[in-house]
Parts: C-alpha cells; structure tokens; sequence
C-alpha cells in the first residue's frame, strides 16, 4: 500500500509543462452555446473566454467555437525563413469530433477548411488519427483564426500549433502511442483467452469479453475502425464507438461481480449491480434512437458509481479467501481515483486536471485494459493457488481420516473376534451348567428335597445364556448382509415355532392373515419376533397380548403387537431404541436393555422399519417388512 501511495503522488504530480514556443505565441480563447449556429461574421462579434491546454466541455450541446490568435516572431521567421509568410499546421485532436470547421484569414479573405471524422474521407487527414489545417501567417504580424466545433460525444479539444517539418515527427510519435496501446490491449486479450483455456472461470470468461471491447474501442477511438472498414458511414463508426463505451461500463459491473459472487455480499451488492446493468440497457436504447448525449453523460456517471457500489460490495462480503479483499480494495480504490479525476476532466468540472499528462491522450495505456487484467490475473493466480492449498488441507484431512479408520476396523474386527471367541467359550461352560443343574433337578425331585435353590441357580444360567446369545447376534447384525441372505417364511409357521417356548398360549390374541409370509433372513426375523414377544410377555400388566400379521399395504407385511403397561411405567420414545436403556422401574427385572436395539439394527439391516406408538396405556409395536 505503501508503494501504491508513492506512485499514485507521482502520477498526480507529474503536471506537463507548456513551455513558450521561441517562433511565435498563441492564445486561445472560447465561446459555446445551445443556440441556433451562427455564421463566421457572427461568432467573432460573441465573448471569448482565454484558456489554456486543452478544451474540455464535457457533454455539451450546440456548436463551439474556438479563437486562435498566433503572432509570430519576426527575428525568428526572419533567422530561418526567408519568403514573407511563415507557414504552419495546426494540429486538431481527438479523432472521434465529428465535425470540424477551421477559418483563416488570407489576402483579405477567409479560407474555409473541414476536418472531422465525417469529413475523413473526403480530405486528406494527418498522418496519424488527428486533423491538420494549414495557416499562413505573415511574418512579424498577427493572425486570428477561429475552429468551429459540432460534435455529439465528449466535447474535448486537443489543439497544437507545429511547422510542416514537425508533423511528421509528431504523427509518427503519436502512432507508436497507438500501436503500443494497440499491441498491449490485444496482448492482454491473447494473454486472458490463454488463462481462459487453462482456468476455466467466470472472471476470465467476462474478463475476455471486456477486453475485446477494449481492442474495439481503441481502433474505433483511433480512426483505425474507419480506415479497415471504409464502406461504413461516420454515423455508423460513431455508433459502434458509443456502443463499445456503454458495453464496457457493462463489462466492468460484471467483473466486479464475478469477483465477489462467491464471498457472501450483502443482499443490496446484487440489487445495485442489477439496476446499474439496466441503466446501461437504457443507455443502449437511448444511443439506437440517436440520444447520444443523453446515454453517454449517463454513463460516465454508472461508471464512476460501479466503483463505489464495488468498493461498498467488497467491504460488506463476508467470505473471502486469503488475500483477496486486499486485492478488490486496491483495484477498486486505484478505479475510483481515476474514474473521479476521469469525471472531474470529462465534464469540465476543474481546471486543474488540464495540465496532467496523465489524461491527455485518448489512446493512453488507461483504456487498453492492461491495469484491470493485472489485477484480474492476480485474482486467478491467487484463487488457484489457494484451491491447491485447499485440496492439499483436504487430502491431509483425508489420509487422516483413512488412517483413523483404518485403526478403527481394526479394533473393530479385534472386537468382534473376541466377542466371538467370548461367546464360543462361555456357551462351553455354561451347556455343562445347565446339563448338571438337570440332574440337580431330578435327584433333588426323588429324594423329595427343596428345588428353589436349584431354580435361582437355573435362572441365573438362563439368564447368562440370553445375554450371551443377544451379544452374538449384536455382532452378527453389524457384519452380516441380511438382504442377501431373505427367504420366503410363512407367517403362521412363524409364530407356531414361537408359541411353543410359552404354556399359557390363551394369553395371546393372534389374527395371522391367511397366507400372510415374511420375505426375510430367518435369524433376524426369528431375532425381532421373539424379542418383541418376550418384551411384551415381561412387561404386561393384564397378561394380554395382541399380535396381527398381514398384508394390509401391497409389497409389506405387516407385524403388529401390543399389550398394555402401567400409565408410570411408559417407555421413553426418545430412547425407546438407545442401546442399554432401561425404564428406571424395571432395573430390578432381568435383562440388560438390549433387546430393542438389536430389534432395530436387524430391522434396518433387512430394509425394514420398526415404529412404536402408545394408545390409553398400550403399547404398540409394529414391523413393516418388504417383499
């Protein structure tokens, strides 16, 4: 920021100097109004006001007429030229005024000569894009001449006084400033679709449109336009030339918002950029039907505005990548500062900015684009560079993300192998258990002996063998496919099987849909029903239960059970499912709360859901399995 303060000072000091020419002295002197034109015998009877440099009206209507008093040096003309009349070139810029009437007074008569770019075919021109008119003045004396000017652009007046021998060295300056600006903008181009090939981007994509609006307009601004293309008329030229203004006022709002589109900026940063894109619409139309005047002044004035709606959009965006707010503030601030001082020229409001060099030329190296496309690569290359920053972050984040689950599968499978083991060996001991307490059982019997002890002992190994069964098939659940595994089971053969591990079969109400089948993984099915059951023997308060089973949606069956529980002890649907959860008035019961949490991982391994819901103190459960 530093350096860009330093070299901002010296632009804006870096003031021309008009030093006195030794061969004679011109003054120049103004008058413009709206009125109707007025002939020559008029207009040297109207006010002149002096001026200095160039002439910058802005947008003004009406014709203007400029008074050129040259006196020239008698010593001088006489040191280096001998006959009595000193001839000179007067040298009229830019190329794009439309018409130009240049009036000199010779042996008592005034010779009238035409310039303009409506005029450019039919006289010969200057070497280069300015009009030159010749003027005799006579040694030691004085000679007024005067410039009428009609115009529909930016009435800015670039008038030079030089000798034949000068013309050409000065044109031949002026066209290497125009080649240059030229070569550079066309390089840009050249440079962006390259970039574009490479970094597919909305900025580039806009920016190589506005760059090739920028080549149109230095060789319509130059004459080259009308030179190429001779068979257009000056209107047409003049035209294309406001068009090209107005569509790069378009461009820059876009580049601005392609700029900031992804940094979240505030909701009134796309409603401003939206209504400064159809102000430039009207603009265009304004320009069709031949308001000129009205479309460019308007224009002038969007683009100075788009710099502070840009400058307002980057300060309000919230979600910049590194580096890039400092880049859209310095571009935006450096834009601002010349489309201000561009302002302050165009429509006269100072003289001041007549003497800057910096905004003298029409072809200078502030409209060939080169600026902008510096900062427009500098965001490409820097948002790319910090995409590879990104995708190094995420692949960083990746190779840790693997290796964590590597070492997760690992202990996982290192748990499910001693889980299997676990449960192998326990089933060992605990088959022995229960074979003796058999023979406990019946020994204790024939000697007529009490069998409660042997019951308690009885129900801890069941109890044991229930809580070992259900861990295997927890492990099982996790890593086995049941969808691959489903077979076609008959409902009524189902629950036959189940209904054998209970005596009291008159507390059940079955209603089975005649030829209602399961399509499933037996073990799982056989896993969710007998849980279901069990569950709902264990914790009925009447004793009753209710199953159903039956097609009631094509493609579904249906398993339904229900049985009523105390109002206080309703399950908590929250948790219903939680693994190891236990209604806080059943923690004396056996069981260890794992029973619904299988019910539900096998239920989701076999594509099927599981719902509960509770009606005046009964609980329903209900499975749909497809099939």
């Amino acid at each position: 920021m530093k350096y860009l303060l330093s070299v901002l000072l010296l632009l804006f000091c870096q003031v021309s100097v008009h030093a006195a020419d030794a061969r004679f002295r011109l003054d120049t002197a103004f008058h413009h109004e709206e009125g109707p034109s007025r002939t020559l015998e008029a207009a040297q009877l109207l006010d002149f006001k002096p001026y200095q440099g160039d002439l910058r009206l802005g947008f003004a209507k009406g014709e203007t007429w400029i008074r050129l008093q040259i006196q020239a040096n008698a010593s001088a003309v006489d040191a280096a030229l001998t006959p009595p009349m000193a001839h000179w070139v007067l040298r009229v810029g830019p190329h794009y005024l439309d018409q130009l009437t240049f009036y000199a007074e010779q042996n008592g008569q005034w010779v009238v000569q035409q310039g303009g770019d409506r005029f450019a075919k039919t006289r010969e021109n200057c070497p280069d894009d300015l009009y030159c008119f010749v003027v005799d003045v006579p040694k030691g004396n004085s000679l007024t001449a005067y410039l009428k000017i009609q115009t529909d652009t930016v009435r800015m007046v670039e008038a030079t006084l030089v000798s034949p021998d000068e013309v050409m060295p000065n044109a031949i300056g002026r066209i290497r400033q125009m080649t240059a600006s030229l070569t550079l903008g066309v390089a840009v181009l050249v440079l962006s679709l390259v970039f574009l090939l490479l970094e597919r981007s909305l900025l580039l994509h806009v920016f190589c449109w506005f760059q090739a609006n920028v080549v149109f307009l230095i060789v319509a601004n130059t004459g080259l336009l009308a030179q190429w293309l001779p068979m257009l008329a000056a209107e047409t030229v003049n035209l294309l030339n406001n068009l090209g203004q107005v569509f790069r006022v378009a461009f820059t709002i876009l580049l601005g918002w392609a700029a900031l589109r992804a940094c979240s900026p505030a909701p009134f940063y796309p409603k401003a950029v939206v209504a400064m894109l159809m102000v430039c619409g009207a603009n265009l139309v304004c320009l069709m039907v031949g308001r000129a005047d009205v479309a460019l002044r308007i224009n002038f004035w969007v683009m100075w505005l788009n710099s502070i709606v840009q400058l307002w959009g980057v300060f309000s965006s919230q979600n910049f990548p590194p580096k890039l707010r400092s880049i859209l503030l310095t571009g935006w601030s450096i834009f601002f500062i010349f489309t201000t001082m561009g302002i302050f020229a165009t429509f006269g409001f100072s003289d001041v900015f007549e003497k800057i060099d910096l905004l003298q030329s029409v072809g200078d190296w502030r409209l060939n684009g080169a600026p902008i496309g510096l900062v427009i690569f500098w965001i490409v290359a820097t948002e790319k560079s910090n995409r590879k920053i990104e995708k190094l972050k995420e692949l960083q984040g990746f190779q840790m993300e693997a290796a964590q689950s590597k070492a997760h599968q690992e202990k996982l499978q290192e748990r499910r192998e001693l889980i299997d083991m676990l449960t192998h060996e326990l089933k060992t001991p605990l088959s022995t258990i229960k074979f003796a307490l058999a023979s406990l059982k019946m020994t204790a019997k024939a000697q007529g002996e009490s069998i409660e002890r042997v019951q308690h002992i009885d129900a801890s190994v069941n109890r044991m063998d229930a809580m070992i069964e259900h861990v295997a098939f927890s492990n099982k659940i996790e890593r086995h496919d049941a969808r691959d595994s489903a077979e076609k089971i008959s409902a009524q053969e189902l629950m036959n099987v189940v209904m054998q591990e209970y005596h009291d079969a008159d507390r059940f109400e079955l209603r089975i849909q005649e030829g209602a089948f399961f399509l499933a993984d037996p073990h799982f099915l056989a896993l969710i029903v007998e849980n279901l059951v069990s569950n709902a023997v264990k914790y009925s308060t009447d004793g009753k239960i209710k199953i159903t089973i039956g097609h009631e949606t094509p493609g579904i069956t249906s398993f339904s059970i229900s049985n009523r529980v105390a109002n206080e002890s309703l399950p908590d649907e929250n948790r219903l499912f939680e693994r190891y959860y236990r209604h806080p008035n059943f923690q004396n019961h056996p069981g260890m709360g794992i029973g619904l949490s299988l019910v539900h991982s096998a239920a989701e391994k076999m594509g099927a859901t599981v719902s509960y819901s509770n009606t005046d103190q009964e609980v329903v459960f209900e499975v749909r399995i497809p099939h």
